[in-house]
């Protein structure tokens, strides 16, 4: 995963320095800094949405092939079971088709295991403020809708999708007052955090499932990826604390 997230994390880097450079500049000019981004935020926003939804598949395919050989009851029936490829299973990778994927090779169902914590403006939960001030948490199946929403924020954008086009989701898509997409910043740093829980938490209940020994390890390439502030006061950093070797204290 830390290589799959790279693009969308550059990606999300460049926002965090032009939000930073138009604050300055607001300030110089007598202001407070704060204030709307400007267009080219809006599109950065979207590409990092766009870029972990790609990561969610790649990485999911892979935790299914590593898997695999962990199961000797994991053999499709027919060639249609493919994990990846052309014709694999998660082309899309909506919440349907992952937990088809990890039911038909595993009979493991990961929804129960998936619990979010994002970040959230009042106006998604509300209120009347659009900007983010606290978060919330999405469990189970809300997690599962959650995650539904990111992959249709990514096909409404990628392939022009009219008929995907994605509902308001707390946390990472609202409508502006026209009923059209707005992704802001905190959408974009909710999709890298939500992909790490995901990872995280998934990986871990495939492996309860298939009575897998030993522990997972946090690693070095972990910490310069940056994972400690994303995966901060999550459900899925207490795992890491309190069942990983060399795990960081978040």
């Amino acid at each position: 995963m830390v290589d799959y997230l790279s693009d969308a994390q550059h990606i999300y880097q460049v926002i965090e320095e032009r939000l930073q450079q138009t604050a300055s500049a607001r300030q110089v000019q007598g202001g407070t800094g704060a204030g709307q981004p400007g267009r080219p935020h809006a599109s950065l926003n979207r590409a990092v949405v766009v870029a972990a939804v790609g990561a969610l598949e790649a990485f999911s395919e892979d935790l299914a092939l590593v898997a695999q050989p962990l199961d000797p009851m994991a053999t499709p029936p027919s060639a249609w079971y493919q994990i990846d490829g052309k014709q694999g299973m998660v082309q899309t990778p909506s919440p349907y088709n992952l937990r088809k994927l990890f039911w038909t090779f595993f009979r493991y169902d990961p929804v129960p295991d998936w619990e979010w914590v994002v970040d959230v403006a009042p106006s998604e939960l509300g209120g009347t403020s659009t900007w983010r001030t606290g978060t919330t948490q999405h469990r189970t199946t809300d997690a599962s809708a959650f995650l539904n929403a990111m992959v249709t924020v990514r096909h409404g954008f990628a392939h022009q999708d009219k008929a995907q086009k994605p509902s308001a989701y707390a946390g990472i898509v609202t409508l502006t007052p026209k009923q059209k997409i707005s992704i802001h910043s905190h959408h974009a740093r909710n999709s890298l955090s939500v992909l790490l829980q995901y990872a995280i938490l998934t990986t871990e209940g495939l492996a309860h499932k298939l009575a897998v020994p030993g522990q997972f390890r946090w690693s070095s390439k972990m910490t310069n990826a940056g994972w400690e502030p994303l995966l901060k006061g999550t459900p899925a950093a207490d795992q890491v604390k309190n069942t990983w070797k060399d795990s960081p204290t978040f």
